[in-house]
């Protein structure tokens, strides 16, 4: 009787042994359990199982992009090249550039995916092909109703999601670099994988460390990646192409752009803030990383410590294979070339990541700390005189921030420790503001290239016969703006672009992304055309914009003008000026202007479904007057319409209600009087032909003057 007692006694204490050690072990998160690996790869064929996808993509995008994950043996390269040709056994890359005669740059082995992507579509070896021929990704996310839930943020390539591993609550973030990854094309029978687990690295404590493999970021304002699974061709056994990251991260609580935008927090919190993102981005450098998408939502929070994320955009100068290994550094030359990059975000862009100048390198973010939502965007962009200069003045030094200035000279300490209050512009308008978060996603500036499509056998005398296709976007005011602009600086500056920095494309990038930021959605590879009813271009705000500063910025010209970052090369200094000109059947041309023109599509039909009539506008270039009608430069010809417009100088302008209806009920006829000027003016109510151009009667001319 005593031995079952004792064996009794035995078996409780061994259940609560047990009971204890299960407890200590689900306490523990899985990538610090002795048997995680196995764990973490029984959730992996689960998750991976329920992620599908489609691509609208070719063989011949996944080649080039294949390409941009090469190491080169110069660095350079990666902002170089333009074409690219695969042969049985060497990739060759080539720079076709302007005054270049297609340089062979270098030939390296060619990789085991990009045999297998060769071996599927054999017709492009041996071929020429450009690295500007990337179609436009209109694939989507195919996720199940269960997965959909826990979706935290949605890209094209890119899906957050919230995991639950035990008790840990975590971030899970989806990383395709390949397209076809997912698809039905790229199964998960083609799959390998490598597991990586934050403990088994050390910290990255400098870049200057030889030898130092095995280490990864940690600090406390950079977000802490616990997993991190590479993903692989199954062919690829040297696994030297990742094609996709899993990683598992910390979950915070909510991003910087929200809270700022809500005015959620008060200054103390918002300098607070501001030091832990500043550390965090000094240690970045101080290990070799350089982040180029510093955007509020970039900034996310946990307990109120600011954590970055988001490393998609960076230059990686040691070339640690840690860094890779848990998902802070892609593979590439392109990734250790800043120019190489060649994408940015509207409003948070440095010059010299698409292209190669350097007049514009502040970090905005900080000004969006120091200032409420609207005052940040107007001291920003909105252009301003002098009095209205000394009016700011006077508010800024009521804050004790008349530091704000050195941010430019990236001192960003002196304005931490001497603000006092919150800068708040009364006049301040939304008319400035990015306010929907889908206008400051990064986009691909490369692609621009593509759509500069040759006008062959077009007679346009002033312009360039290179016109730039808006496609679907909203940009046509800006592009037309980029157009004089080249005209100015060849015809008034007597300037030779002899390495092609100032093309159309350059400006156009540099007008969107920082003079007057606005969206490229529907020109660059991101197609949701949604994005494009946000846009608001105003062309004399934006030739306001170009011509004078703004409380924070430069002109918009001189930072145009630096687009070189050798002075030399460099148009002459010089001041940028428009005027705004009145159009009429006796008007005299004299040099390019951005006109405004209107059209009214009749009532379609189409498939059994109804398009009403409908008036658009659209600003367009003259180029010249010949024989009694304007000579139009159009960039919106994706529809089949003609890159040069006619249109009748002797036809009525359009003009608005109630100013035509007005003008009608004062002298009995649509003719407006100025000074001896008259002009016949027509709308959508008064005797206006469907489906013809009329122009607006006011244009705008934009001249440079050397100083």
């Amino acid at each position: 009787m005593l031995e079952f007692s004792i064996l009794a006694i035995l078996a409780t204490c061994i259940a609560g042994m047990i009971q204890i050690a299960t407890s200590k072990r689900e306490t523990l998160p899985v990538w610090e359990r002795e048997n995680g690996k196995k764990e973490i790869e029984k959730w992996l064929e689960r998750f991976l199982a329920k992620l599908k996808r489609t691509s609208t993509r070719t063989q011949k995008c996944r080649l080039i992009l294949a390409v941009e994950r090469m190491q080169f043996e110069n660095d350079s390269y990666a902002a170089w090249w333009k074409h690219v040709r695969f042969g049985e056994k060497n990739v060759e890359i080539f720079d076709t550039g302007k005054n270049v005669a297609k340089k062979n740059l270098q030939k390296i082995e060619i990789t085991e995916f990009q045999k297998q992507i060769l071996k599927s579509n054999s017709a492009l070896k041996n071929q020429l092909i450009e690295n500007s021929e990337i179609k436009e990704e209109e694939g989507e996310w195919q996720i199940p109703a269960e997965l959909k839930t826990k979706i935290i943020s949605e890209g094209g390539e890119a899906l957050v999601f919230s995991e639950k591993f035990g008790i840990f609550q975590t971030a899970v973030r989806v990383q395709i670099f390949d397209p076809f990854l997912f698809t039905d094309n790229f199964g998960l029978d083609l799959l390998i994988w490598n597991i990586n687990f934050e403990k088994d690295y050390e910290k990255a404590v400098n870049k200057d460390e030889s030898g130092k493999e095995n280490q990864m970021p940690k600090h406390e304002n950079i977000i802490k990646n616990f997993v991190n699974i590479e993903l692989f061709h199954k062919k690829d056994l040297k696994k030297e192409d990742c094609i996709g990251w899993i990683t598992i991260m910390e979950k915070a609580d909510e991003d910087l752009r929200t809270i700022l935008k809500e005015e959620k927090i008060g200054i103390e919190k918002r300098k607070k803030i501001a030091i832990g993102i500043l550390d965090g981005f000094v240690y970045l450098m101080k290990i070799g990383i350089y982040h180029f998408d510093q955007k509020l939502e970039n900034i996310l929070l946990m307990d109120g410590i600011p954590k970055i994320i988001d490393f998609g955009l960076i230059i990686e100068e040691t070339g640690r294979s840690g860094y890779r290994e848990m998902g802070y550094a892609r593979k590439g030359s392109k990734f250790r070339s800043h120019t190489a990059l060649s994408a940015a975000t509207p409003g948070f862009a440095y010059q010299q990541q698409f292209t190669f100048g350097g007049g514009y390198k502040v970090n905005n973010i900080f000004y969006f700390l120091f200032c409420d939502w609207k005052s940040s965007w107007t001291l920003l962009y909105k252009p301003i005189n002098e009095k209205e200069r000394k009016e700011i003045d006077k508010i800024v030094e009521n804050c004790n921030a008349t530091s704000i200035h050195k941010l430019k000279e990236s001192k960003h300490r002196p304005i931490i420790r001497e603000i006092t209050s919150i800068i708040s512009i009364p006049s301040s308008s939304s008319h400035f503001c990015l306010d929907d978060p889908n206008l400051t996603k990064s986009v691909q500036v490369s692609s621009l290239k593509q759509n500069a499509t040759k006008c062959v056998n077009q007679d346009l005398e002033n312009l360039t016969k290179n016109v730039l296709d808006q496609k679907s976007s909203n940009l046509c005011v800006p592009i037309s703006v980029a157009t004089l602009l080249r005209f100015a600086i060849k015809n008034d500056l007597g300037f030779k672009d002899e390495i092609d920095a100032y093309s159309a494309e350059s400006i156009l990038s540099t007008l969107t992304l920082i003079v007057y930021p606005r969206s490229m959605t529907g020109l660059n590879l991101n197609p949701k055309k949604e994005e494009t009813e946000f846009q608001l271009n105003q062309i004399e705000l934006l030739l306001e914009r170009l011509c004078k500063k703004t409380y924070l910025m430069e002109t918009g010209w001189e930072i145009i003008r630096k687009l070189d970052f050798e002075e030399e090369r460099q148009p002459k200094e010089s001041t940028c000026k428009f005027e705004k000109i009145l159009l009429h059947k006796n008007f005299v041309f004299s040099r390019p202007l951005t006109v405004t023109g209107a059209i009214i599509i009749p009532h379609k039909r189409i498939d059994g479904i109804d398009y009403p009539e409908k008036l658009f506008f659209h600003q367009m270039t003259l180029d010249r007057i010949e024989n009694g009608e304007y000579v139009l430069q159009n960039n919106q010809f994706t529809d089949h319409s003609s890159t040069v417009i006619r249109i009748k100088q002797r036809y009525p302008h359009y003009a608005a209600e109630p100013f035509v209806s007005n003008l009608e009920n004062q002298t009995g006829d649509n003719i407006f009087i100025d000074g001896n000027i008259k002009i016949e003016l027509i709308n959508e109510q008064y005797y206006m032909t469907r489906n013809r151009w009329f122009l607006l009667p006011y244009a705008y001319s934009l001249k440079l003057t050397e100083i």
